[in-house]
């Protein structure tokens, strides 16, 4: 029976994150395009749009972006295809993976198989993680590395066994996925390192190769220094920012009532604007860290783990210029749902009648999916209509017509939405012989919103839109505030008219008669 529980909730949790996967959020976002390409490109090539082969790490626009996402990707995109759905699932499926393996550290660290089953359940329903798991982000496989390794780690000390190695591993590996795990995953193997010294010195054979397995993947980043986040830091912060009382400020943000249980990361692509978690978490988040404490007191190890590294998460975002910022602080997802867990464990466990209990956790379940509900419907409705501007919507559609109208020679369109060019390689499916035979890069001071200045017969930017003059085989796309400024705009047809799901103007696509 339990087990069916388990299912159920295992189910829950692929429905929740593979439900019309390709339409919301409405658009793909330019990074997803740039994972997807690549990861195109690697299946058929073996290389990245720039040339590189199987790289270890990702030149994205003035970006570097790191390996394990995509090439976990690649996999999905040669089964499903260079489509929305195909570079969403391996995120998705990574999802519900994790819900899958909280259960197990869960169980582990709070002895307690109810425990898991809580743990797995919050996490299914969380809004933090059904948001990151419908679109190409790093938090899903770097918080699945950074679980599994916890976890194979604690059983492979009570096995005394090569589990040990893969858990090191793993934490290792987390290293590659994200810049917050560079912070986060080290000091949690240290800890563990420490807490359980005396139990991994005894099984030396499987603690040095888990050691020496680990520090693989540390030099790896030495290797390639684009992967200790260097560039990326200096881009997104001051030495303003960096003081103490600045990064305090920030760290502390991610704590407040607002950001937890209302609006969320105020960057619509970081957040459904709802809250990261429910207002009933609440209750169960603020025993579980009392209950959390009181296990650290009496002497619980494992309990000190999840202090660390739900106390953690948010210093990888407080050190930047962006704060609250749910990506940077992916590791609040996980780490406050084993509290939260602790939390419902204690409350059901306050009282003794085996019935009492079976209807404390099905208040619980039916309280939770109340909210559940409530967000669904927000979040495929009013979420999805009214933020799409933010997802770059109207480019699949952009370039859908000019698929379908292969008789202009040259397209023109503007930059406005930031690079645009990375559209037109994945829904174009361009081979990347073609690309990089063709490519003109930018090199003006805009690159980083513009890498790409033209390839074939596209050409974004590096002319004047309001001085757009109507030829023979020529359209261009433009913004709305471009195409009310067009200078010779009566000379010009409208050939479509791409809108947002709002009804509001997204794209204009013009051309003229002149022969």
């Amino acid at each position: 029976m339990k087990k069916i529980f388990f299912i159920l909730i295992i189910l829950l949790a692929f429905v929740l994150r593979f439900y019309k996967l390709g339409q919301v959020p409405p658009s793909i976002s330019w990074d997803e395009a740039a994972v997807g390409y690549n990861a195109w490109t690697i299946i058929h090539w073996g290389k990245d749009e720039w040339g590189k082969t199987l790289p270890l790490v990702f030149k994205s626009f003035e970006d570097y972006k790191h390996p394990v996402h995509i090439y976990l990707t690649a996999p999905f995109i040669a089964v499903f295809g260079l489509n929305e759905f195909g570079v969403r699932s391996s995120s998705a499926f990574f999802g519900v993976l994790n819900v899958v393996v909280i259960f197990f550290l869960a169980r582990k660290i709070f002895k307690s198989e109810l425990a898991g089953y809580l743990a797995s359940f919050f996490l299914a329903v969380s809004p933090y993680n059904i948001h990151f798991s419908r679109f190409n982000h790093e938090l899903n496989f770097a918080l699945f590395f950074l679980m599994l390794g916890c976890y194979l780690i604690l059983r492979g000390v009570d096995k005394k066994n090569y589990l040990i190695i893969l858990g090191f591993a793993s934490l290792g590996l987390d290293l590659l996925t994200y810049h917050s795990a560079k912070i986060v995953a080290p000091t949690i193997m240290l800890l563990i390192s420490l807490l359980y010294f005396k139990d991994l010195v005894k099984v030396k054979k499987y603690f040095l190769p888990g050691l020496m397995s680990f520090f693989f993947f540390v030099s790896l980043m030495f290797i390639q220094p684009e992967l200790l986040g260097g560039a990326r830091f200096k881009q997104t912060s001051s030495p303003e920012e960096r003081t103490l009382q600045a990064v305090t400020e920030k760290y502390f943000k991610h704590f407040t009532y607002d950001y937890l249980f209302v609006t969320g990361d105020k960057n619509p692509r970081l957040s459904a604007q709802t809250g990261e978690f429910y207002k009933v978490d609440i209750v169960f988040l603020a025993v579980g860290v009392l209950v959390l404490l009181w296990g650290i007191i009496k002497g619980r190890k494992d309990n000190l783990i999840i202090l660390a590294w739900a106390l953690l998460a948010p210093v990888p975002a407080a050190v930047t210029s962006e704060a609250p910022h749910a990506a940077r602080a992916m590791f609040m997802t996980g780490s406050w749902h084993l509290i939260a867990a602790l939390g419902a464990l204690t409350v059901i466990n306050l009282v003794r009648s085996k019935y009492l209990k079976i209807f404390m956790v099905t208040l619980i379940v039916v309280v939770l999916f109340v909210s559940l509900f409530k967000f669904l419907k927000y979040y495929f409705d009013e979420y999805a209509r009214g933020y799409a501007i933010d997802w770059q919507y109207g480019m699949k559609d952009v370039v859908s017509y000019v698929k379908d109208n292969p008789n202009y020679y040259k397209v023109y369109m503007d930059k406005i939405r930031q690079q645009p060019y990375i559209f037109y390689l994945f829904y174009l499916k361009t081979p990347l012989p073609e690309l990089l035979r063709t490519v003109k890069y930018e090199e003006s001071e805009a690159r980083s919103y513009n890498t790409v200045r033209s390839f074939s017969k596209y050409q974004f930017g590096g002319w004047d839109p309001i001085e757009s003059y109507p030829g023979y085989g020529i359209v261009y796309v433009v913004t709305p505030s471009y195409y009310s400024g067009l200078r010779f705009g009566y000379r010009f047809n409208l050939d479509k008219l791409v809108k947002y799901p709002n009804r509001t103007d997204a794209f204009y696509i013009v051309s003229g008669d002149e022969q």
